[in-house]
This record gives C-alpha cells, structure tokens and sequence, in this order.
C-alpha cells in the first residue's frame, strides 16, 4: 500500500483505503465498485445558473429577419424546430437559451406562431403581430 492510499479516506461501505476511480464522471471504490463520488458532488441550481453564459440578442436586432433569409426568405413560414435549430447555430448557444430567445420574439411581436409548430416573421408594419391562423386544431 502506497503511503496515498495509507492517507486516503477508507471506502464508507467495505472500509478498503485506496485509489478513488474515476467512471463517467463520479468516483468508485476501488476494491468494491461502490460508487461515493456523485458526479455532480458539491454542485447546486444556483451555481449552474450562474456559470451557463447569457444571450444577448440585442446585439443583433435584426436576428430573425436574418435567420429567415437563411430559412427561405422574409415570408417564408418555418418549422419552430428549424427556426430553433437556426437561433442555437446563429448564438452559439443551447436549445433552452435559444427557445427563451424565440418567446422573446415572439412577445415584442416580430415572429409569430403560425399553428401549432410553425413560425413566420410579422408581416404588417404595426408592432403587434398579426392573429395567428391555426390550422391544426390544438390551441397555438
């Protein structure tokens, strides 16, 4: 026994003192298997909010009108996963940031639902967003 694993704390299940092993991110005993190292060990809510980075949309006002160029035009109607798909490549961001950034757009009205899973720039110069036309049955 090397005088690390003399030092180190005994395994709270077999009593074994020894090497910590590191599998999928959380640690194991090294005689038993028995897993004592979550792989979040320490981590909280607050700690993660806080370490994940901020979009800042407003650096680019003209996002969407952008984005459906890409996607086919400015009166182009687009599938929400393809409009979300584009907003994750274009931040540089996760999905959850990008749909935060479609609900943001979609409030201030310059996109706007078309059915159930469809999007599509406002098209009227007002700054609310024209009704929204379902033609799936469910509620937008």
């Amino acid at each position: 026994m090397t005088e690390a694993e003399a030092n180190a704390a005994p395994c709270p299940y077999c009593g074994h003192r020894g090497a910590v092993v590191e599998v999928h991110g959380h640690g194991q005993c090294s005689n038993c298997g028995t897993n004592f190292e979550p792989c979040c060990a320490g981590a909280d809510a607050a700690e993660e909010a806080g370490s994940t980075t901020a979009v800042n949309a407003a650096e680019e006002p003209q996002l969407f009108a952008r984005l459906f160029v890409q996607l086919g035009g400015a009166k182009a109607t687009v599938t929400t996963e393809a409009l979300l798909f584009a907003l994750v490549q274009r931040l540089g961001t996760d999905l959850d940031d990008a749909k935060i950034v479609l609900e943001a757009g979609e409030r201030i009205g310059i996109v706007q639902r078309v059915g159930a899973s469809c999007h599509r720039l406002r098209r009227n110069g007002s700054s609310q967003a024209a009704p929204v036309v379902d033609r799936g049955g469910s509620p937008p």
